[in-house]
């Protein structure tokens, strides 16, 4: 027996786990399936899982389920928690009668990610190992590969995305059934970071879904030409944390081709914000009060988008930075004669906090609502260097949290940018992403 696979050799007659036969794989509410008229969740579904972990257990490998090794652990948790075979063996694609099959590949991909293989190439050389097909579930043949990179690339640029979408959707509700997020609140506020992400650009390379726009670029020569780039733009969510960074969607910004196809008034590519307006509803649509708190950049600080968060009882956090615009505006005016309203030395990080904070502001024509304004600075002592936070907070329960916590959640958002978009970037080559991100 390998790695993980969807053959069960090894099953006989007197293997317990081989005499039965799995059940359905149903949705939560939909009608159980012994007839019962219940739903799902509230039949069958526990007994179920049971026999799904116990097939499980049965087919994993001696030398996965008995090794101490973090990585074979980590496997052995992923499939009788996740069910990991059963979630690849989801996933589909395009291809006619393909020799290899998508799980295969997506398995592959999947162990690139936890090994942070660098780029398909660098699978492709590792497809040749033994010890790596054999923890893909293949009869290990050292020096020959098992696949080529043009196969992974082919499967990715065809690859069903709806798919991926519904299994990381089963992977995150999992997860909150089993409480993975305990810890991954901020005074008992769940809270999402909403962020533009630009993964490529090229001036040759493009598809049909790539946005174009003009740069300069300087030739050897020393002259500057305007050359047109091409490149891909999301709005993506990622739940805030001290424990667990996970996305919870993207969104892509659109060509003016696609908008065409959607609605033939609109001409010019649309902007970040109209993709983040799509997401914030995809994510009510699928985790609703799940979320209690969205974090987000200048460019959201605006009434339509504080609009949206309250007609579906969100908080938000945004970070204001235009000293002319509303609400700072009004809340400058206010604390001009005024210093801060409170101090703090944090012991831990060693910075010096110094808060101004003004609630109940109504200035905004488009936002009906009322908003709590704060600007804190934060000082260094070692070198005297000090960074300046102005954000506005909404939504009844946010706006009574302290300010420190407030201040915590904003800067949380930062986060985002030092590890996850840029491990993205650095793990990813650039042939991976122009075939992962298409989103058609």
């Amino acid at each position: 027996m390998m790695g993980l696979t969807l053959r069960y050799p090894g099953l006989d007659s007197s293997n317990k786990a081989g005499d039965v036969a799995l059940p359905p794989r149903l949705e939560r509410n939909e009608t159980c399936h012994c007839g019962s008229g219940s739903k799902y969740k509230s039949c069958c579904l526990e007994r179920d899982e049971a026999l799904r972990r116990q097939q499980r257990g049965a087919t994993l490998p001696t030398w996965i389920d008995e090794s101490r090794s973090k990585l074979h652990q980590f496997e052995k948790y992923v499939c009788n928690v996740f069910a990991l075979p059963d979630l690849l063996a989801n996933l589909t694609d395009q291809r006619r009668a393909p020799q290899i099959s998508t799980f295969d590949v997506v398995n592959s991909l999947f162990h690139t990610a936890v090994l942070r293989i660098p780029s398909i190439n660098a699978l492709e050389g590792d497809l040749k190992e033994s010890d790596f097909q054999k923890l893909l579930g293949r009869h290990p043949t050292q020096d020959v590969k098992a696949f080529s990179a043009d196969v992974v690339a082919n499967v990715l640029d065809k690859l069903h995305l709806e798919k991926v979408r519904g299994s990381m959707e089963d992977v995150i509700g999992k997860a909150e059934r089993n409480k993975a997020f305990r810890d991954g609140c901020y005074s008992a506020l769940r809270c999402v970071a909403i962020d533009g992400w630009e993964p490529f650009a090229s001036y040759d390379r493009h598809c049909s879904h790539c946005l174009v726009r003009k740069v300069k670029v300087k030739r050897s020569n020393g002259s500057i030409e305007e050359v047109e780039q091409y490149y891909h733009h999301y709005a993506v969510a990622m739940l805030l944390g001290p424990v667990l960074d996970v996305v919870l969607g993207i969104e892509p910004v659109l060509n003016e081709e696609a908008r065409r196809d959607v609605d033939g008034e609109h001409a010019g590519h649309e902007g970040e914000l109209t993709a983040a307006h799509r997401l914030i509803d995809s994510l009510h649509s699928t985790y609703g009060t799940f979320i209690d708190a969205f974090v987000l950049d200048a460019l959201y600080a605006n009434g339509p988008v504080m609009t949206h968060l309250e007609q579906y009882g969100y908080a938000g956090f945004l970070v204001l930075k235009k000293d002319k615009n509303e609400p700072l505006k009004e809340a400058l005016t206010l604390w001009q004669e005024q210093g801060p309203c409170e101090q703090y030395y944090d012991p831990d990080k060693k910075e010096h906090l110094q808060f101004w904070d003004s609630d109940n502001i109504e200035t905004l024509d488009s936002y009906k609502g009322k908003v709590r304004v704060i600007r804190a600075i934060v000082t260094q002592p070692d070198d005297e260097s000090s960074t300046t936070w102005c954000f506005a907070i909404l939504g009844k329960r946010a706006r009574q949290l302290a300010r420190r916590t407030a201040l915590q959640i904003v800067r949380a958002r930062w986060h985002i940018e030092d590890t996850a978009f840029n491990q993205w970037i650095r793990y990813c080559s650039c042939a991976t992403q122009m075939r992962i991100w298409p989103f058609r």
